[in-house]
């Protein structure tokens, strides 16, 4: 939608005030408009309209204002309906100083296309301009709220409206003016969707930059990227296959992992746990992530979790590995602050140590009695080829003594007896 604001000392005036206003500029100059639709049976009178409407454009351009009020004046006579015509006669009166006539055109604007988004623009610049936030505030929740998510002016006027009502909220709560805002406040629904509209349109911004840096191999800040996406609008679809689509990445794991190191990092402790916990969930084998997991818990003097995290990652690891044996000795000394009988415990893990150290020892010689037991029966099966059926027997029991629960050496020894007593 168009707003016209003259390009000459006109705009200039009106652009410092605006900056003086909040320190922004007037950027309502932007935003661009399509023509009204022609009313089919006032064919001749809408077009005669429009050309009045040019006509007084290109004086308005030209800095001839008095000529362009003039024809955007017949213009508005011809069709009484045309909305861009009313919203260009008001910049015309705001820059030659008449606030309230341009008010009046505004929402003349309004009232003749409730859909004409200039005019929103330009009446919350004007009430800015004047002091006037609450008011301020309402008109650009409205431009934000019939703004479409690809129009950059939906985006702007959604912000405007935060941050007015970020200064509004400083104010005291004993402010004569408070039953005032309230009182202006009456579409609640219009302001939670000009916040939910902004916020929508953000996420798609995070999501866009998230694709990007997938594409360039960056997967960690992908990742954040689509995170803030979906904090922002968690109902999106597109936002969820996205995720999806990272976390079936064999990189993601990893990816999570460095993105906990930077929440941390950053103080946002919440992020940091979902982080690691994710990547973990993703692969189980990560051992830096239990690492990272484990001294996350302990700075945060969650020692049960932490003692846990590092049991796991002594689990995992392999013997040779450094971070085994520190695993295992961090979570010791965490088991021995948590413990109200440290003596007692110490003992205990004393035991338990010696009974793991003897399951050991007995699965090492189990395994080498089942190697000479596979020895024995092989020297069974070669003699039982010779035909010399006693020393077949002989070595076949011994390999029976050292594997007992071999089925395959007690059918043989079966088989070797039938044949021995056949002869």
């Amino acid at each position: 939608m168009n707003i016209h604001f003259l390009p000459k000392f006109a705009v200039t005036v009106i652009a410092i005030a605006y900056s003086s206003c909040f320190c922004l500029p007037a950027f309502a100059q932007g935003e661009t408009a399509d023509p009204a639709p022609d009313d089919a049976s006032g064919m001749g009178f809408s077009n005669q309209a429009r050309e009045y409407r040019e006509e007084g454009m290109k004086n308005q351009l030209m800095g001839n204002l008095p000529a362009a009020m003039s024809l955007y004046q017949k213009a508005i006579a011809l069709d009484p309906t045309y909305a861009v015509a009313y919203n260009d006669l008001g910049v015309i009166y705001e820059a030659a100083g008449y606030p309230e006539r341009a008010k009046e055109s505004y929402f003349k604007a309004i009232r003749v296309d409730p859909g004409y988004l200039s005019a929103y623009t330009n009446i919350a610049l004007l009430y800015e301009e004047q002091r006037d936030l609450d008011r301020a505030a309402f008109y650009w929740a409205k431009r934000a709220e019939l703004g479409g998510l690809d129009d950059p002016w939906t985006q702007k006027a959604a912000s405007r409206f935060k941050d007015i009502r970020a200064v509004l909220s400083t104010r005291p709560a004993a402010d004569a003016r408070e039953e005032e805002v309230l009182g202006l406040i009456k579409d609640v629904a219009t302001y939670k969707s000009a916040f939910s509209k902004a916020d929508k349109v953000e996420a798609q911004r995070h999501l866009h930059k998230a694709e990007q840096y997938y594409k360039k191999k960056k997967l960690t800040a992908s990742i954040k990227e689509a995170m803030q996406a979906k904090d922002l609008d968690e109902s999106s679809p597109e936002i969820e296959e996205f995720i999806r689509k990272i976390d079936a990445d064999p990189a993601g794991a990893a990816a999570y992992n460095d993105l906990g190191v930077i929440y941390e990092s950053a103080g946002m402790p919440g992020k940091a746990e979902e982080s690691y916990l994710k990547a973990l969930k993703l692969d189980p084998m990560l051992l830096s992530a239990y690492v990272n997991i484990a001294l996350f818990y302990e700075k945060q003097r969650n020692l049960e979790k932490a003692e846990f995290y590092w049991s796991k990652r002594a689990d995992l690891g392999s013997p040779e590995n450094p971070w085994k044996q520190k695993a295992a000795n961090r979570a010791k000394d965490i088991k021995m602050v948590l413990s109200t009988s440290p003596a007692s415990d110490a003992r205990e893990a004393e035991v338990l140590g010696l009974i793991k150290d003897v399951a050991k020892y007995k699965a090492a010689v189990n395994k080498n009695d089942k190697t000479l037991a596979a020895d024995h029966f092989d020297k069974a099966k070669q003699y039982f080829k010779k035909g010399d059926l006693a020393s077949a027997i002989k070595e076949a029991l011994d390999a029976q003594y050292l594997d007992q629960d071999n089925p395959e050496i007690e059918a043989f020894i079966e088989k070797a007896e039938l044949r021995a007593l056949s002869r």
